[in-house]
């Protein structure tokens, strides 16, 4: 009976093709802090629109009394204070119109006009927007 002498070769680690687990664990530890990361600034985005949404509609609503108190003119603003609640279809917010005519000023035969508009983000953090003009005779 004849003796085969086989050798069997065993590649050496180093040689093998692929990742070693740490390598795999590193990675999708920087993986999921990125992915964190990215949705938290998401997350800020979002809120970030709504408030600038907010804002716009509140200037909106603010131009849109001053122009009608410009078009009616200077004897038709009488001095004084009013305020009144506005619901908006596309924001869902309550808003609050102040108007504030104040007669001779800044100047005499002029009217300063303010209006103020606010509301309530969905954290309850109070915003408004107030601008102004003034009339002459």
């Amino acid at each position: 009976m004849k003796l085969i002498n086989r050798r069997y070769h065993v590649p050496a680690l180093r040689n093998q093709a692929g990742f070693t687990l740490i390598e795999v664990l590193v990675t999708g530890f920087l993986l999921t802090i990125g992915l964190l990361g990215t949705a938290g600034l998401t997350a800020g985005i979002i809120k970030g629109n709504y408030s600038s949404k907010n804002i716009s509609a509140a200037t909106a609503l603010a131009k849109t009394q001053l122009e009608k108190i410009q078009n009616d003119g200077y004897s038709q603003a009488i001095a004084g204070s009013t305020t009144a609640s506005v619901q908006m279809a596309n924001a869902g917010v309550t808003f609050t119109r102040t108007t504030t005519i104040v007669a001779d000023t800044p100047a005499t035969d002029m009217k300063q006009v303010t209006v103020l508009v606010s509301w309530n983000e969905a954290n309850n953090t109070a915003r408004s927007v107030q601008l102004q003009t003034i009339l002459s005779q």
